[in-house]
């Protein structure tokens, strides 16, 4: 990858003629991605761990006997919250005008508020009380992704998006990572671990947020209209790609889901390994080295070659399989193997499903809306009603959970051959 020059974090030398005015013409540097990707790690500190562990200790700690059942109500509440909040959030990311930036704005907003809640969950052991605390941080993780995701669409050129969906992607697979290390190795006390997570989240997001300019807005660019016309999604018939677009990434994260956030579960009761957490801990990092790479590597592709459906449907396809042998062969050996190809497929799907749904998008006076609606889609509760449905109705049958994430997870290959205007 030849790395744009260094200077200020911001927009610098022309890359290719835009088709218009809408699309970004001015390469961003090499600092700008860094920053960016520092944010995001800040981001996915805060979404990621509680998915993965941090709830499903929390809901261990407060009820054993309940800990399935409560690790989904508290996985349900974080992301229906998401799915109402997003679109709202979206509508008024658009219409703010500041001079100092407005999408910055709401991602700083949303940092201070996600955090100071997040610190307080570990705090409690009233269920209503972490359901009310979820609720506030779903809220702020919100703002930070809406604001966060239309700086793609609003600062970076068609040519440099692969890179920047790394910068997405990349952090998300080291938060994994590093923070299961930390929480479940270096970290045990439940308490502290929700506290230590939120202010390193902070500090992540500060420097690019304080740090790197905003351009203005394009002047006319501010959506016309009541707020119900502005939060009434575009017509499937106008932008049926769009729909399309969206379809794949909810499928393709619900079935990805609907494994990992009961891999805890699934080493203790179904591999019945003798120190579940760090074994858990070895399958996420397996997984984690092979994402990052591969996410890495489908960014530079996906820019040089301007190609995106080939490589989601082959990392779908990846998926597919890493589920299908832990459903048919519930040992360690197949764990190993279905973590390596989870990474790779996973990792690969991050570095292109957020270029290609940018590229898809229908409406440049309406990106953060736009792009509110599939992340807000993408956080349907499908994977806690999955997994607690099939658990329940099989008495924990983890073979039989698996076998329904890579049923998902296949769908989705199939809802991104639909598109047409995206290669």
């Amino acid at each position: 990858m030849t790395a744009p020059p260094e200077g200020r974090p911001g927009p610098l030398e022309p890359t290719r003629p835009a088709e218009d005015a809408s699309v970004p013409g001015t390469a961003v540097t090499l600092t700008w991605l860094w920053l960016f990707a520092l944010a995001w790690l800040g981001f996915w500190l805060l979404v990621m761990l509680p998915s993965q562990v941090m709830l499903a200790q929390l809901a261990r700690d407060v009820d054993p006997g309940r800990k399935v059942r409560l690790a989904s109500v508290f996985q349900g509440v974080l992301l229906v919250t998401i799915v109402v909040a997003v679109p709202l959030v979206g509508f008024l990311c658009d219409r703010t005008r500041l001079a100092w930036g407005r999408r910055r704005v709401w991602a700083l907003a949303g940092f201070a508020l996600a955090a100071l809640a997040f610190a307080l969950v570990g705090q409690v052991d009233s269920v209503p009380v972490v359901c009310t605390l979820l609720v506030l941080v779903a809220i702020g993780q919100a703002s930070v992704l809406v604001a966060l995701s239309a700086m793609i669409a609003d600062q970076v050129p068609v040519n440099q998006r692969g890179r920047a969906s790394a910068a997405f992607g990349v952090p998300q697979v080291i938060a994994l990572a590093g923070g299961m290390a930390l929480v479940t190795e270096v970290i045990d006390d439940v308490p502290t671990a929700w506290w230590v997570i939120a202010l390193i989240a902070v500090v992540c997001g500060l420097p690019f947020l304080l740090g790197v300019g905003e351009p203005a807005p394009l002047p006319g660019g501010t959506p016309a209209g009541s707020l119900l016309h502005n939060l009434t999604p575009p017509r499937p018939r106008r932008a049926p790609d769009y729909y399309w677009a969206m379809s794949t990434r909810v499928l393709i994260n619900a079935g990805n889901l609907v494994g990992t956030a009961y891999l805890l579960y699934y080493v203790e009761d179904a591999l019945h390994r003798p120190d579940p957490e760090t074994a858990a801990l070895t399958l996420t990092l397996v997984y984690l080295a092979f994402c990052v790479v591969a996410t890495y590597a489908a960014g530079l592709v996906a820019d040089r070659t301007l190609r995106r459906k080939p490589l989601v449907v082959v990392s779908a396809v990846l998926q597919t399989a890493a589920a299908l042998s832990l459903a048919l062969s519930p040992t360690w050996q197949a764990a190993l193997l279905a973590a390596a190809l989870l990474g790779v497929g996973y990792g690969a799907f991050l570095s292109v499903d957020q270029v290609l749904t940018t590229d898809v998008l229908p409406d440049e006076r309406t990106r953060a809306r736009d792009l509110g609606l599939v992340n807000a889609a993408q956080n349907l509760p499908i994977a806690p009603v999955v997994g607690f449905t099939v658990l329940t109705l099989t008495n924990e049958n983890y073979r039989a959970l698996y076998a329904v994430s890579a049923l998902i997870m296949l769908l989705g290959a199939w809802s991104v051959t639909r598109i047409r205007s995206v290669s």
